[in-house]
């Protein structure tokens, strides 16, 4: 691992989680198609294709004044550390074209997948990082950062359940919460657009004693996440780039699920 820690486990400098994954990033593979939209922002990369929640933060200007197209996945990948959140959203979808393609990911030690693609709703569901560790959280503090669909009605009943959000809705806890809530929990589960939106370093730190687990498509497919404090990680390579493409350029209404696998990687599922 590329950090340094102090005594009480905090990192010195937040940015080298960012810099182990953008320095693996290849300088000869190119974009040749990207699209912001909502919820989900593409990149396309020869046939590689990577996709990442759009991140909705607009007060910054963006850093790059030219178009993606033609960049390189290292070079856009450094604006991962951009503040202006398409940009941002941007770059982590191109880090997600490298590390999330179904080789890459199927090579990683503790990997399972299925594939989602011809599936249902329904059975989309079964395949869902929330339905894996049903049985485990049973009786549990458990903390979920980020709207997820599905889940609540199944887990609300079974565990101690506390919802941390940026924009919250009725019942959830805001974003500050975590400082007091995640060093309490048993498991947390973190959206993979903390990775776009730079919160991600901190939420491992404040859940160093749980289960922690990254889920969503916008996870970053990278080994080194388990040395920053990831216990699992869940998320999903595109394996269909023309129905992805539709569905981000043309705003369609759909499951970007029926795109590609589920992909989970859980070495450390034994828990802490």
């Amino acid at each position: 691992m590329n950090t340094e820690t102090t005594n009480g486990g905090i990192f010195l400098n937040y940015w080298n989680l960012y810099d182990e994954i953008i320095n693996g990033l290849p300088d000869d593979i190119y974009i040749e198609d990207y699209a912001v939209s909502r919820p989900w922002t593409f990149v396309r990369a020869g046939d590689l294709v990577g996709v990442c929640m759009t991140i909705p933060a607009y007060s910054r200007p963006r850093l790059r004044k030219e178009s993606f197209l033609g960049c390189s996945l290292r070079e856009a990948g450094e604006y991962v550390r951009s503040w202006q959140g398409q940009e941002a959203a941007i770059a982590a979808a191109a880090i997600n074209a490298y590390y999330n393609q179904p080789s890459k990911v199927a090579a990683m030690q503790g990997f399972h997948g299925d594939d989602a693609s011809a599936a249902t709703p329904e059975e989309r569901k079964k395949l869902e990082a929330f339905t894996l560790y049903t049985e485990q959280i049973r009786g549990k503090k458990v903390a979920v950062i980020g709207h997820f669909p599905n889940f609540q009605k199944r887990w609300e009943s079974i565990c101690d359940l506390s919802i941390l959000e940026m924009q919250p809705e009725w019942g959830d806890y805001p974003a500050e919460a975590a400082e007091f809530l995640l060093p309490q929990q048993d498991y947390v589960f973190m959206t993979g657009a903390t990775f776009a939106n730079k919160t991600m370093p901190r939420l491992l730190e404040l859940s160093a004693n749980a289960v922690t687990v990254i889920v969503g498509p916008s996870v970053p497919m990278h080994p080194c996440l388990f040395d920053y404090g990831a216990d699992g990680l869940s998320g999903f390579t595109v394996t269909d780039a023309a129905l992805a493409a539709d569905l981000v350029h043309f705003g369609y209404e759909a499951d970007i699920a029926c795109c590609g696998k589920m992909a989970d990687v859980l070495p450390h599922s034994g828990g802490r």
